[in-house]
């Protein structure tokens, strides 16, 4: 069964699932696709699907593994997992590992030529270099609707003004983020807050908020993040 696990709601109940069919976490070396391997290979198959339509074409470009959240590798299902996400646009990698190896490359490292963009930033990178659970919400949250968790959240979709997402790490949001954004909620200055379109009407990280006016190039998907005391945002 579903669970939902350390995420708060309020206004129009939304859900995310930390226990579901599949999670996608993110490590300095690439994207790690778990999935539950009691749950029957079809529904383990649309719910993959599901979540790679719903980014955007976000994920596209990044490294991968496929591993189960029990026992390790179960091969028939993970090669049917590998086709999916190839499908997409992922490139498998024995690189990427789980749980994470120590290494890969940090955010003032080169990757590897034509890799590093809006589809392959590692989830919560910033925060935890070696990886971290990030909670994902399955759908555009609308006005009222708000959104809260100590790890990292990932948005499948709009945050629309009048809504809210919270985190004590980072925000993504697979879409246009024109809501209110609040990352590094717990003080933490090396969160970060990244959209496909990035014109938030509030912006916080850590105890720091934007200035007025902040915005960015809405053609471009881009990331915020908190330089010399202040936030800043720059293409992805």
């Amino acid at each position: 069964m579903n669970r939902i696990t350390d995420v708060k709601f309020s206004g129009n109940v939304v859900t995310a699932m930390a226990g579901e069919a599949v999670s996608i976490k993110g490590t300095r070396r690439g994207l790690v696709i778990l999935f539950n391997p009691d749950l029957d290979l079809e529904e383990i198959k649309s719910t993959l699907r599901e979540k790679m339509e719903n980014s955007g074409g976000f994920f596209k470009g990044a490294k991968f593994t496929v591993h189960d959240f029990n026992t390790g590798r179960n091969d028939h299902y993970v090669r049917e997992l590998e086709v999916i996400c190839r499908q997409y646009g992922l490139i498998p990698s024995t690189d990427v590992s789980w749980p994470p190896a120590s290494g890969g490359y940090t955010r003032n490292e080169p990757a590897t030529a034509g890799k590093k963009k809006a589809s392959v930033i590692p989830i919560g990178q910033q925060a935890h270099p070696e990886g971290e659970p990030a909670i994902l919400v399955p759908r555009t949250l609308r006005s009222g609707q708000r959104v809260f968790s100590r790890h990292s959240i990932v948005i499948m979709g709009d945050l629309n003004p009048g809504a809210e997402a919270v985190s004590e790490n980072s925000i993504y949001v697979l879409g246009s983020c024109k809501g209110s954004v609040h990352a590094g909620a717990g003080g933490n200055l090396m969160a970060e807050v990244a959209a496909l379109k990035l014109q938030p009407s509030v912006l916080r990280i850590g105890s720091i908020a934007a200035d007025a006016g902040f915005s960015v190039d809405s053609a471009v998907p881009a990331a915020a993040r908190v330089n010399r005391g202040k936030i800043v945002a720059g293409k992805l």
